[in-house]
Order: C-alpha cells, then sequence, then structure tokens
C-alpha cells in the first residue's frame, strides 16, 4: 500500500543522513530546541516518527527528564545505535510503531516533537499520520 510504501522509504539510512547532513536545517531544529531548554528541563517529551532520534538527543541534552521516540519505520534499529553510542539510553526510550498505534508507558506527555516537515512538506505525507 501508499503507507507501507511511505514507512519502508524511511528505513533506509540514505535519507536520514541526507536530511542530517542539510546543516541549515538539522542546526534550527537544534537551535529551537536548545534555545528553549526552560521550557524542556525536567519534562517528558514525545518524539513523533523520530527516524534516527536526533530532535530526541537535542531534548535530551536540553534537559528532557525523558525522552519516548516513536518510530514506525526500520531505522528504528539505527536509532537506538545511536542513542547507546551517545549513552542516551537511560533518557531516551525507542518505541517501534505507528503513534496512533502505540501504547507509551506513560498517562501524558508535556512537550511534543516532530520533524514532520522533512525537507519539503508535500513529499513526506505524513499529514494523513
Amino acid at each position: 500500500t501508499a503507507k507501507d510504501y511511505y514507512f519502508d522509504s524511511y528505513a533506509h539510512h540514505g535519507i536520514h543522513e541526507e536530511m542530517i547532513k542539510d546543516h541549515v536545517r538539522t542546526n534550527a531544529y537544534r537551535d529551537a530546541i536548545m534555545g528553549n531548554q526552560a521550557a524542556l528541563e525536567g519534562k517528558v517529551v514525545l518524539d513523533v516518527g523520530c527516524g534516527t532520534a536526533i530532535l530526541s538527543m537535542f531534548a535530551a541534552r536540553a534537559g528532557a527528564r525523558h525522552v519516548y521516540a516513536v518510530e514506525c519505520s526500520g531505522i528504528i534499529h539505527l536509532a537506538r545505535q545511536i542513542v547507546e553510542a551517545n549513552g542516551m539510553q537511560d533518557r531516551i526510550t525507542l518505541i517501534h510503531g505507528k503513534v496512533e498505534d502505540v501504547q507509551l508507558p506513560v498517562d501524558k506527555v508535556d512537550v511534543i516533537v516532530s520533524e514532520w516537515m522533512g525537507y519539503a512538506l508535500l513529499y513526506e505525507s505524513m499529514l494523513d499520520s
């Protein structure tokens, strides 16, 4: 189906590498999160469509108490390795599945972050999910 194709297209690291190497874009996300540390400090954060978990790691560095990172594609396996390599596995929990279908281990979150625009809002086709 089209939805399967969408999520499968994000399973490969190449598309994530392309987005992360867009330094203007990545730095804008970093600066927005790090520049709002007061809003994140001690909070529970949900990262929707976390990909490689870059926003999750920014949120953890900004002082989030815990980050729940949800990703439907197979890139989540690489994200786990990245989170562990950065020593953040105690503050970031990665959850494999669609955000609409997963059960978070908490009743509520304080902050939601998402890279839903990607590098072209309509290309990502995330408006449906």
